[in-house]
């Protein structure tokens, strides 16, 4: 599967790249949009880059909504069957343009999500789950294997498309297998440090990244649950 990700820059952006690249090598292209561009735009079509559309799915992140609303348009038809915008901050994508888009994607056959966060992305449609299982996006999942009341090690099996899931489990290893350990995730979590926004949402009356962070905290401490009972039975 080939992914393609089209951005504006930054650092989120990067996280991203690197993380997907190292998933999959060879399989992820990256377009740079312009940042500079007035609210309304007479073309949006000229705005994005003739080669885009050669991947099975495209990640938009944060990018100009005209732009955004574009790409099933441009791209219809041909051999991407997924787009996935991320919404890490609540004014990447707002609930009007988000309609338009999913719309937009219907119409041309395509699946659409708009995970807020990314790492909050439960797929539901086949080709974004295939994407999640080859690339390992999506909800925070652990497994643990405990020794002499410690972590031992940590198993990765799915995770934020930013790597900050990766960076947690790693930092996890050799900490007491007990009920602090979630609280030291999230503490993790933001020593990433997490991108996402704390700005509040108004939508959920929360800031997306205090989402994340419930993800992981939460996440982790299921797994050290299931670690636990385990390790009962086995003892």
């Amino acid at each position: 599967m080939r992914v393609e990700i089209v951005h504006e820059g930054g650092r989120y952006f990067e996280r991203v790249l690197a993380q997907l690249s190292r998933m999959s090598p060879g399989n992820v292209d990256a377009y740079q949009l312009p940042r500079s561009l007035p609210p309304v735009l007479d073309d949006a079509a000229e705005y994005l880059p003739g080669e885009l559309g050669a991947g099975d799915v495209i990640i938009a992140i944060n990018i100009h909504p005209e732009l955004l609303l574009e790409i099933p348009n441009m791209v219809g038809g041909g051999s991407v069957k997924a787009l996935i915008a991320p919404i890490e901050d609540p004014n990447w994508i707002k609930p009007g343009l988000q309609r338009q888009v999913t719309q937009a994607c219907a119409a041309n056959d395509m699946e659409s999500a708009f995970p807020k966060p990314f790492c909050s992305l439960v797929p539901s449609t086949p080709t974004i789950k295939q994407f999640c299982e080859e690339f390992g996006v999506g909800v925070p999942t652990f497994r643990f294997e405990l020794e002499d009341g410690k972590v031992a090690a940590v198993e990765v099996l799915s995770g934020a498309a930013c790597g900050s899931t990766d960076f947690v489990a790693e930092k996890l290893v050799g900490l007491p297998a007990d009920d602090s350990l979630p609280e030291k995730a999230g503490e993790l979590h933001h020593a990433y440090p997490c991108l996402s926004s704390m700005v509040l949402d108004p939508t959920t009356g929360d800031t997306i990244m205090h989402k994340a962070l419930y993800l992981v905290r939460d996440r982790v401490k299921e797994a050290l649950e299931e670690a636990l009972e385990e390790a009962r039975k086995e003892g």
